[in-house]
């Protein structure tokens, strides 16, 4: 019983975790700065902000679990530079649309990679989800933005989204969620120097009202990262896909809730959906007895056994 509750708590972490990342297509398309510097300087205070975390909680990373942190760091730069680019580029609908393809990704990876057996019914979970986002994204009009190179930028960015996700599931095996955080935002904020001098836009920090947009970025997703890393190393790949539907599902609300995007009533029908079929699948059965090692999933989920040893 203890071992369920600890499981909601992973899994609700994840959901929070969720709706506070997409709050961040919102916050790019109201800055004007550059996509490279604006993923550099978003980084910077990010890795302050985990730093002081790290201080405060002793989790200091040691050189060991830095070279962890080296893979997601590179993926998640250049994840972040597509990710910017592509929602001034496209409309959120558009989006909205590509990134719901990421459970379908995910899906198809937890098993070559981590061995999970998702249990059939998750599918057809996943596909009812999907449907939800299909509503939202019908209920939301967009801003008239949309070019097919954003599709494409948007595309990649999933994909990098989605491996952003492997990798970092791999490394919590080995490292600390607080540890590993500020190692690969460190890294990424390493890698993002060159390319914004490479991009002719230079380093040089924003100025006047161009602070907060990116102190927002680094704040509110930033702590959504930092969440979802922790449950990273709890809950399995292919339910973390289906999870993150309600990311997608939440971008074009946002959208229409903090910049005004156009919308319609759908788009609330959408959201409630996804929202509805995630509670459904991550309710428990019934009461189970709590099985000896810490699974990495609710057992009505997934068929795989699970590690017993985890990072924090």
């Amino acid at each position: 019983m203890l071992m369920e509750r600890r499981l909601l708590v992973v899994m609700s972490v994840a959901l929070g975790a969720t709706a506070l990342l997409a709050v961040g297509p919102s916050i790019v398309k109201i800055s004007d700065l550059p996509e490279a510097r604006f993923v550099l300087w978003r980084l910077v205070l990010a890795a302050v902000f985990y730093g002081l975390i790290s201080m405060a909680s002793g989790d200091r990373p040691s050189r060991s679990e830095l070279r962890h942190a080296l893979w997601g760091g590179l993926v998640f730069a250049v994840n972040l530079v597509f990710f910017v680019a592509a929602m001034r580029r496209t409309s959120a609908a558009n989006a909205v649309a590509i990134g719901a393809l990421q459970p379908v990704v995910l899906l198809g990876l937890a098993g070559p990679l981590f061995g999970e057996r998702p249990r059939r019914a998750l599918y057809g979970w996943s596909l009812l989800a999907i449907g939800g986002v299909a509503v939202a994204m019908y209920g939301s009009e967009g801003d008239g933005v949309a070019t097919r190179f954003g599709d494409l930028l948007a595309l990649v960015g999933m994909l990098l989204f989605c491996l952003y996700y492997v990798v970092s599931k791999r490394a919590r095996t080995e490292v600390g969620s607080v540890s590993y955080q500020l190692g690969l935002t460190v890294v990424a904020a390493l890698v993002m120097v060159p390319v914004a001098l490479v991009s002719g836009h230079g380093v040089a920090p924003p100025s006047g009202g161009d602070w907060w947009p990116v102190a927002l970025m680094a704040l509110i997703p930033g702590t959504g990262h930092l969440l979802i890393n922790y449950a990273h190393a709890h809950v399995p790949l292919a339910l973390m896909g289906l999870i993150n539907l309600l990311f997608v599902a939440l971008v074009p609300f946002y959208a229409w809730w903090l910049v005004g995007e156009a919308s319609g009533g759908l788009l609330v029908v959408g959201v409630g959906l996804v929202i509805a079929t995630l509670a459904l699948v991550l309710a428990p059965p019934g009461a189970k007895s709590a099985p000896t090692c810490a699974p990495d999933g609710p057992t009505h989920i997934t068929n795989t056994p699970a590690p017993c040893r985890v990072q924090t």
